[in-house]
């Protein structure tokens, strides 16, 4: 969340505010904030919702006016403080009152941390964790989601659910699962399957929940201790960070099978085939499955399926030699997140394996390096509209 202290007019000087500016009799609100930001700041911005106040929406700031607090996401820049402003900063969910807000902007910035997309740890690894409650809500199967400002737990995507959520301990009670969620302008939250918006839709608020029995709710307000179950997650980081290096051995070990140049390429330079067919990815402890379709589109691409399928044992033979070679390098691996802690970052696997790096979008958590996996097998198998993968560790 950005903060600025004012300069001017002299009484309120010192004090640190939601930067905005007055909107003119008749103007439009989004509009003008947009060009304050950009004025006083120095900042393009889009505005995507709003921060909802008590008063129709809004907040209370004096007898002729009230505060209209928009969310806006940034598009170019980065704040510079002008004539209004001497000093501009961001705040993590944890340092709301880290500065001396003036006193309209108080209750307006303490909501506004609530909007912040949930701050994640997995992506370094983390197994544990201190956060704030910040909500507790009712869910369908008679348990309860709880909202924290900051998790070192990895949540099912709703939009790709590969890797199962993380399991462990919120304050000594079991945390059974954990989920993405949206909170919209309204305050509703939308857990899992009920989510209907595209996965980092800005105009929602994106948050990991952790699903507890209903007596282990904790206080809303109250901070909480974050354990996730080390072992589990250590089987299906595994299971990902081999899924991903077959993807890759699948790629390679199948290039000859292309007639045409494809449609994408992956991160070493070979034709992207599980990319491009891939329909299906679940990531089980040290193991994957995935399911590729192999249709008139595919074919008309290039890809000959039906010569692949043929000598699928000897591609898989190739492949496995690829990931022997790999393992063998116990290369490290890490997840890039663009230096964005929240869990709508844009993450990415990276690990340099021989004869170019791996990379892939990916939003799991991974073994740290491949002395961890001491051998990962492959087997495909032909299904109605295509193959299936089989990956194993161990």
């Amino acid at each position: 969340m950005l903060a600025a202290r004012r300069t001017r007019p002299a009484s309120v000087a010192g004090g640190w505010e939601l930067p905005g500016g007055k909107v003119e009799p008749g103007g439009d609100p989004a509009a003008a904030l947009v060009r304050e930001l950009r004025e006083e700041l120095a900042v393009d911005t889009e505005v995507v919702g709003r921060v909802v106040g008590p008063l129709g929406g809004d907040w209370p700031l004096d007898d002729g006016h009230v505060l209209r607090v928009l969310r806006v996401q940034l598009v170019a820049g980065e704040p510079l403080p002008g004539v209004a402003h001497d000093e501009a900063r961001w705040l993590a969910p944890t340092e709301v009152d880290t500065v001396a807000w003036l006193e309209p902007d108080v209750g307006p910035a303490r909501a506004a941390v609530e909007r912040i997309p949930t701050w994640v740890d997995f992506p370094a690894g983390a197994l544990e964790g201190r956060a704030r409650a910040l909500r507790v809500e009712a869910l369908h199967d008679g348990r309860v989601g709880v909202v924290v400002d900051r998790t070192p737990f990895h949540p099912l995507d709703h939009g790709w659910p590969d890797q199962p959520g993380d399991v462990g301990l919120l304050d000594g009670a079991r945390v059974h699962d954990c989920l993405t969620g949206t909170i919209d302008d309204d305050g509703r939250l939308l857990v899992g399957d009920d989510i209907d918006v595209r996965r980092g839709d800005p105009a929602r608020t994106w948050v990991v929940v952790h699903v507890v029995d209903r007596e282990a709710a904790p206080v809303l307000g109250e901070s909480v201790d974050l354990a996730v179950d080390g072992a589990v997650r250590a089987a299906l980081s595994r299971g990902h960070s081999a899924c991903h290096l077959a993807a890759l051995a699948l790629n390679e070990a199948t290039a000859r099978f292309w007639s045409k140049q494809p449609p994408r390429r992956d991160s070493r330079g070979f034709p992207f085939l599980d990319q491009i067919a891939i329909q299906v990815s679940r990531i089980e402890p040290d193991g994957a499955y995935d399911a590729y379709r192999c249709g008139r589109s595919l074919r008309k691409a290039g890809f000959d399926a039906d010569a692949f399928l043929a000598e699928r044992e000897a591609v898989a033979a190739e492949a496995e030699g690829l990931l022997s070679a790999w393992v063998a390098t116990g290369a490290v691996g890490r997840i890039d997140t663009g230096g964005d802690p929240t869990l709508t970052a844009r993450r990415t696997w990276r690990c340099d394996v021989p004869g170019g790096p791996a990379v892939i979008p990916c939003g799991g958590t991974h073994a740290p390096d491949l002395t961890h996996l001491p051998r990962v097998g492959v087997e495909y198998r032909p299904t109605d509209d295509g193959f299936e993968q089989r990956t194993s560790v161990g």
